[in-house]
């Protein structure tokens, strides 16, 4: 018999997170014995983190903020996707050295197709322009989406960034260019960490038949969810992209794809 598969999810702070019941409902509907944790580790120390869970036989770990980028710098063979993000929420430890990446992308397609949005021709927004909107420009332009723009508050900084993402635009938050990008959107993320019942922009701003997607997660809808499903627009919460996200890095670190219905139901998707 194999030992039990040891997970963690890891983030600073942590003051909620479901990735470790979907790691434990993952593995028990493969058949594998496991167990998963939530640990806060700061940026500061999580080179030393990861050494330590690997010498105690963890077979690997989710990183949430603030360490997604900070993780790329301890994985030794890095996928191209989280190179090109700067971008890595999945480790995973093996003999010859830990290997990253990002499974945002291929989760938020995955989430896209559950809701029935074609992303073939979309016309995609971002509000934010971090490590998760750029690992969801690529995949989405990979996909076939005809336009992805992200919005940022600090252009300047950002754009080194997104010099790895030909096709995807860049522009200053609420510039002209922006707002004409929003205005014909097909999906609209929040990939900020902006709450409140106007988010990073109020629902009446919103194009009306686009697909919202607020990154975010708690143990209830957000705010802005809310607020944008009561005018009328389409709106989901993080929840259903950290379901696929997970299954995707279960994959990686079992080599079997779990069945997606027991990691829904063990986390409440959708809602």
């Amino acid at each position: 018999m194999s030992a039990p598969l040891r997970l963690a999810v890891l983030g600073d702070p942590l003051d909620f997170t479901l990735s470790p019941v979907l790691h434990r409902a993952g593995l028990e509907a493969l058949g594998l014995a496991g167990e998963s944790e939530a640990l806060r580790v700061p940026a500061s120390r999580l080179g030393a983190a990861l050494e330590r869970l690997a010498a105690a036989g963890f077979r690997g770990v989710n990183l949430t903020h603030p360490l997604k980028r900070a993780a790329l710098a301890h994985a030794l063979h890095p996928s191209d996707s989280a190179r090109r993000a700067l971008s890595v929420n999945t480790l995973g430890f093996e003999p010859d050295g830990t290997w990253g990446e990002t499974t945002d992308g291929a989760g938020f397609l995955a989430l896209l197709g559950e809701l029935g949005v074609p992303v073939a021709g979309a016309r995609v927004v971002l509000f934010g322009a971090g490590g998760a909107a750029r690992s969801l420009a690529l995949a989405l332009l990979g996909a076939g989406a005809t336009e992805v723009s992200a919005w940022a508050r600090r252009p300047g900084e950002a754009s080194a960034a997104w010099e790895a993402i030909p096709g995807a635009t860049m522009t200053g938050w609420e510039s002209d260019a922006a707002r004409a990008a929003l205005a014909a959107a097909d999906v609209v993320v929040n990939a900020t960490p902006l709450d409140g019942a106007d988010g990073p922009c109020a629902p009446a701003g919103l194009p009306r038949r686009a697909q919202v997607v607020d990154l975010v997660y708690g143990p209830e809808l957000t705010p802005w969810v809310r607020a944008t499903r009561a005018a009328g627009i389409a709106a989901v919460d993080g929840l259903g992209l950290l379901v696929h996200q997970a299954r995707r890095s279960l994959a990686l670190w079992t080599g079997r794809e779990a069945p997606l219905a027991p990691l829904a139901r063990a986390v409440g998707w959708p809602r």
